[in-house]
């Protein structure tokens, strides 16, 4: 299970050191993802990709019991107004379930590339400004202590949070 870090750093020079220091971290340079303002100026930094622009995970979870409900409805509709389907059988229901439910995901996901992450959006006023947005997925277990490392090396890189939120078990 990996948790993203999102970090603000300043410039190009303070990326490229926060991403040297992340690979002798061994952090895989596959979990390392940057975006900014003008994406051409990021060089030969990993660009950020969809999944990690925009919120296509949420929202094909959403799509996914949407279309579930919309598929039990119509199957409903189907078995009890047999005088506008015909006869059908309640083994339909199941089947609509599953058709609606992988039609609405995929769906949901394709729409959810085109807009903008809610946390893409949290940090625009920063994009803005010229400053690199840095998404680094870690493992759970090594969460804080690449946190606590890179803001304690890099007093530069503000602190963006991370997805999905920390879990505490105990205060």
């Amino acid at each position: 299970m990996r948790r993203r870090l999102y970090f603000v750093l300043p410039n190009l020079h303070s990326a490229q050191a926060v991403m040297n220091e992340l690979l002798l971290d061994r952090i895989d340079e596959n979990h390392i993802h940057f975006h900014a303002q003008h994406e051409h100026l990021l060089e030969q930094l990993p660009k950020a990709g969809a999944v990690e622009k925009s919120d296509v995970l949420y929202s094909a979870m959403a799509g996914f019991v949407f279309g579930a409900i919309v598929g039990l409805l119509s199957g409903l509709l189907a078995c009890f107004f047999p005088w506008w389907f015909g006869e059908v059988a309640f083994t339909v229901i199941p089947y609509c379930m599953v058709i609606g439910a992988l039609a609405c995901a995929a769906w949901a996901a394709a729409i959810a590339t085109a807009a903008p992450g809610y946390r893409l959006r949290a940090h625009s006023q920063q994009l803005e400004q010229g400053n690199i947005l840095m998404v680094v997925s870690v493992p759970l277990r090594r969460l804080r202590e690449i946190r606590q490392r890179l803001m304690l090396r890099h007093p530069e890189a503000l602190y963006g949070g991370v997805w999905p939120a920390e879990h505490r078990l105990f205060p």
